[in-house]
């Protein structure tokens, strides 16, 4: 009985920590021109991007195991998805590319990678 409670304990605090990775605020580093990006995920699966602290895309995603699916204020409602990579102790993230219409944001999303602002 013991040790189903402990099951039981761990495989719900995995599933709160798995869907807590991708909340909260990410971006990069700032570009060579200064630039920088960023990324707010929230808990009700929508997201906001900005460039320099100022808006320019929207939407709402989905995540499942390391499969990103979303659709944003862009590019005519096409779905993107995605492998999203956590690495440096899933501090910091990277996008592979799976199913994306959109070239613009594909070739976009292949270059970001982000980190987790603390």
């Amino acid at each position: 009985m013991k040790a189903i409670l402990i099951s039981m304990v761990f495989m719900t605090l995995t599933a709160v920590t798995e869907k807590d990775m991708l909340t909260g605020r990410w971006e990069s580093k700032p570009s060579p021109k200064g630039n920088t990006t960023g990324v707010l995920f929230k808990d009700d699966n929508s997201f906001e991007g900005y460039v320099n602290k100022k808006p320019f895309v929207s939407g709402n995603y989905v995540l499942q195991d390391s499969i990103f699916s979303f659709t944003d204020n862009g590019c005519d409602g096409a779905r993107g998805i995605y492998k999203i990579i956590f690495f440096s102790d899933a501090d910091s993230i990277r996008f592979e590319p799976i199913s994306d219409s959109c070239m613009e944001r594909r070739e976009g999303m292949r270059r970001t990678i982000l980190g987790r602002v603390k």
